[in-house]
């Protein structure tokens, strides 16, 4: 997995869901560190869990309130990957252990590909209305 260390440009320019953000790398460096070690993954699953549950509810409300025209599509990513994570706990927890090896490259790509970029697209559409509002 790839270094997954917080940077300001990670920012979405929102402190509440920064603060997740920086949540889950600090769940997927600890995956990527020890993900052989099933009382890590259990535990990791667990966080994961809490995680997507809080924060894409947080997340999808601020959008809605915002009328971010890119939440229909937003939504249906974190349904794949809540969907993701639901099966790939319920196959480890029933005893398969080769799916904690596929963890960690699941939430790296996940940090870059969902994070970095379509989160993004929340970010520059704060920026836009804050000065679509400062020219008023």
């Amino acid at each position: 997995m790839a270094d997954l260390r917080w940077t300001e440009e990670m920012s979405v320019g929102d402190v509440a869901l920064d603060r997740d953000h920086q949540e889950f790398l600090a769940i997927a460096a600890c995956l990527d560190a020890r993900s052989s070690d099933r009382g890590v993954v259990v535990d990791a699953l667990a966080k994961l869990e809490l995680y997507v549950h809080g924060h894409f509810q947080r997340e999808e409300q601020l959008m809605q309130q915002i009328n971010f025209p890119h939440l229909a599509g937003h939504r249906l990513r974190h349904d794949w990957f809540r969907a993701r994570m639901k099966a790939i706990g319920e196959i480890y927890r029933h005893g398969d252990p080769s799916v904690g090896g596929a963890l960690p490259d699941l939430v790296g790509r996940w940090f870059f590909h969902h994070i970095l970029e379509d989160d993004k697209r929340y970010a520059h559409w704060l920026a836009e209305l804050a000065r679509h509002e400062q020219a008023q």
